[in-house]
């Protein structure tokens, strides 16, 4: 009988020689393994499990210039935790704060909930508003390659990575805009521990009485997560009146794809995409 075989390496160069060795065998990589744990039983018993949670090259936050990186091992609690994150990157806080326990968020990291490529994983919304790119590591070819994050995603729990390749950095351009707006709000079953039904993350930027421009992502309401680039046109240079905020609500809500599973119907999503927008909105006005 085959059995589980489990590989930890501590340096990228490690799980370049370790990959090497069964680029032929089915291979599962996994960073935090809060998800893993949950779908284990699903594991093949001839699965080769790579942990690279203990990848010190993978940990870290760092300021360079006007960029923010990221480790993609960073745990979500470091990320709570960093004043850079408090200080430049306050929607990222917001979205964490929601997600499970603290115990869980001591395990999982950043780079584990990308690359899960949930619809409902709760810093994608924040990191696809924020434009953010993603560094790859392949052990084939031992380069590096550079993606935005719109990219990585090309279905629920489907990523574009090439079979080996892992998500080692995440990295946040900080806009020079001062006074940035950011909204961060996700509905679930409870107030807390809870997948979310549906999100919204936003950032905006107002002059005078118009917003000069917004950027605006929806959760778990499509196969992945992606901007709603008509919903940001029709409200890009408008003072958010009732009627223009009754318009924004239909657009968004004809540029999501929801569907009805065990947590929601595809009505119900719709309905709080539309009421979602609008709490944003009023918000903005409010600030």
């Amino acid at each position: 009988m085959n059995s589980m075989q489990y590989y930890s390496p501590n340096t990228i160069n490690e799980y370049r020689k370790i990959y090497s060795g069964i680029a032929d065998k089915s291979i599962l990589i996994f960073s935090g393994g809060t998800d893993l744990m949950v779908g284990r039983h699903e594991l093949s018993q001839d699965a080769v499990i790579i942990d690279i949670s203990g990848i010190a090259e993978l940990k870290g936050i760092v300021k360079k210039g006007d960029k923010i990186h990221i480790g993609s091992c960073t745990t979500l609690n470091e990320l709570l935790c960093s004043h850079k994150i408090q200080n430049d990157i306050p929607i990222l806080i917001k979205a964490i704060k929601t997600m499970a326990s603290e115990q869980i968020r001591n395990r999982a990291t950043i780079g584990g909930n990308i690359g899960n490529a949930s619809p409902a994983g709760d810093t994608i919304t924040p990191l696809v508003v924020l434009e953010t790119k993603i560094e790859i590591f392949s052990p084939e070819s031992n380069e590096v390659r550079t993606i935005p994050i719109k990219t990585l995603f090309s279905g629920p729990s489907a990523t574009t990575l090439e079979k080996g390749e892992i998500i080692i950095k995440i990295i946040i351009p900080l806009r020079k805009d001062e006074d940035i707006f950011c909204y961060f709000r996700k509905i679930g079953q409870r107030n807390a521990m809870t997948i979310t039904k549906a999100s919204l993350s936003a950032i905006a930027k107002c002059s005078d009485t118009k917003i000069e421009w917004i950027k605006l992502a929806s959760g778990s309401v499509s196969p992945v997560v992606k901007r709603m680039s008509k919903t940001e046109e029709f409200i890009k240079g408008k003072k958010l009146t009732p009627v223009v905020i009754n318009e924004a609500k239909e657009i968004i809500a004809k540029e999501i794809s929801p569907i009805t599973d065990i947590r929601s119907t595809k009505a119900f999503r719709v309905l709080i995409t539309k009421n979602l927008l609008k709490d944003c909105l009023s918000a903005l006005i409010k600030r």
